[in-house]
């Protein structure tokens, strides 16, 4: 193991080997600022031009320092920063200095001072751009890290919120928070999300999706084994639950674990919902689910091996929209996911409002354009244009992604072996997620069943009878409302609705 460079009580060597580290000569961002106090004692300050904030630098160190007085106030004394901490470790005050903090060195000390003096500019709080909701709060995360710890801490005003930071990453040591209850989260999974995040190598390690990427459970899953989301409110009612957030510094999205599938399907507007319409709405997703996943493969698996299942009409329909079709119904089918796919993604590629209507030109037209040429027959892209309808249903994007690419196995099976193909597909993804977990937490857990939020069933439990966080995570305290946590009501049973 490399030992860890000490400082020098010697000013000079501690200027010659920052100079050297950082390579100043070719380096013009970094500042090196030489000076004496009133007593006489050599310094220098080193910091990042443009990361520092040069008026804190000025007003609340280079000025305390140059008036200092050795003999009768220590330095610790004269530092007026908001926070600062002493180090003896060149590394330490490098990845300080790197952070956007100034570092401090005495002649004759083998210690230096890092203070914040962080103010490089950074976007301001916006509205939610992938996760719209109507009653839900209209702020998002942003690339700073303290703003969004700030954000956690203004939404969880208790004393038991913990923010942990570990650096990650070679080159660019990108800096984790890990967020948690203290007095609720599972211990075993908070040690693990440390141990994994504390194992991560590699010079490339930059944003929360290549963090997610190192730390998940089944790399080759096309299911999500984390979850991601931008709106504040929803991370703190995760952690509210026990689960856990880690932010990275430079990226919008808070990472949430353990997951389940049943939270994966949950909507962003969460509690916000009455009970009826968020069963409501649960139930529209399910739906999407499986039109997503089985619409297609179903229709191929009916028209080439179970003719007979289907209405006399409506085969008859079908038959002969097809009479004039020159290609085979498999072909037609992946052809148009092919199709829908590529406007999909150019909708996304191209900036702004024209994407949306490069998407709706490009589905209206060429879709139409294909039926009356008889590419295409029109039960077909009704098929195709259902099943893309659904997986924009999907509340989480990641979900949605390995739902497309699962489709079409299950429309290749669906028409090589029909419904058997179709059992066999569904077999097999249901195997899947079943031995697929999100730290030690299974993906199609039921321990969730007994009164609590984001249960599995497409029926959304009142809120005052949300009792209990997830079993599935095993929190500290299980219980998160009491039995009875609307009293009024049952007063108001016993006694009778107050007089007008």
């Amino acid at each position: 193991m490399q030992t860890e460079e000490k400082l020098s009580k010697e000013l000079a060597d501690n200027l010659e080997t920052m100079k050297r580290r950082f390579h100043s000569e070719n380096n013009n961002d970094i500042v090196f600022r030489t000076f004496e106090t009133k007593s006489g004692q050599p310094c220098f300050i080193v910091f990042i031009d443009g990361m520092a904030s040069g008026q804190t630098v000025n007003d609340f160190i280079l000025r305390p320092f140059l008036v200092w007085e050795k003999e009768k106030v220590a330095p610790e004394n004269v530092i007026q920063a908001n926070s600062f901490k002493t180090s003896s470790s060149i590394e330490e005050a490098i990845k300080s200095v790197l952070s956007g903090d100034t570092a401090i060195f005495l002649d004759g000390s083998d210690v230096c001072y890092l203070c914040e003096t962080k103010g490089f500019e950074h976007r301001s709080i916006s509205t939610p751009t992938t996760e719209n909701t109507i009653k839900g709060a209209q702020e998002a995360f942003t690339e700073s890290l303290r703003t969004n710890t700030t954000q956690m801490h203004r939404i969880l005003r208790t004393e038991e919120l913990c923010s942990e930071f570990i650096p990650v990453g070679g080159i660019n040591q990108d800096t984790c928070s890990i967020m948690y209850l203290d007095n609720v989260v599972n211990k075993k999974i908070l040690d693990e999300v440390r141990r994994r995040l504390c194992s991560i190598k590699g010079d490339n390690i930059m944003g929360s999706g290549m963090v997610e990427q190192m730390i998940e459970d089944n790399t080759f899953s096309l299911f999500p084994s984390l979850l991601s989301t931008e709106r504040p409110e929803r991370a703190a009612s995760y952690l509210a639950s026990g689960r856990i957030i880690i932010l990275v510094d430079g990226s919008p999205f808070a990472i949430v674990l353990p997951v389940t599938l049943a939270l994966l399907m949950d909507s962003p507007e969460g509690g916000n919902q009455r009970w009826q319409s968020g069963t409501f709405s649960r139930m529209i997703r399910l739906f999407a689910f499986f039109c997503t996943t089985m619409l297609s493969g179903t229709y191929l698996a009916l028209i080439l091996f179970h003719r007979e299942m289907i209405p006399t009409a409506l085969l008859g329909a079908i038959m002969s929209a097809r009479a004039n079709i020159p290609f085979p119904s498999l072909f037609e089918v992946l052809v148009m996911e092919l199709f829908f796919e590529l406007v999909r993604e150019a909708s996304l590629r191209i900036p702004g409002m024209l994407g949306s209507a490069i998407g709706i030109v490009g589905g209206l037209i060429l879709g139409q354009a294909s039926v009356e040429a008889n590419l295409v027959s029109p039960v077909t892209l009704i098929i195709v244009a259902l099943s893309g309808v659904g997986n924009a249903a999907l509340p989480d994007y990641d979900l949605a992604f390995g739902i497309r690419v699962i489709k079409i196995f299950v429309i290749i099976m669906g028409a090589s072996l029909g419904f058997l193909g179709l059992a066999i597909a569904v077999s097999t993804v249901i195997t899947v997620l079943a031995n697929q977990n999100s730290f030690g937490v299974p993906m199609l857990s039921m321990e969730g069943l007994k009164w609590s939020a984001n249960t599995p069933l497409p029926i959304q439990i009142p809120l005052w009878k949300q009792e209990y966080r997830p079993r599935e995570l095993h929190p500290q305290k299980p219980v998160q409302a009491p039995r009875i946590s609307r009293p009024w009501a049952r007063k108001q049973k016993e006694e009778g609705p107050p007089d007008a």
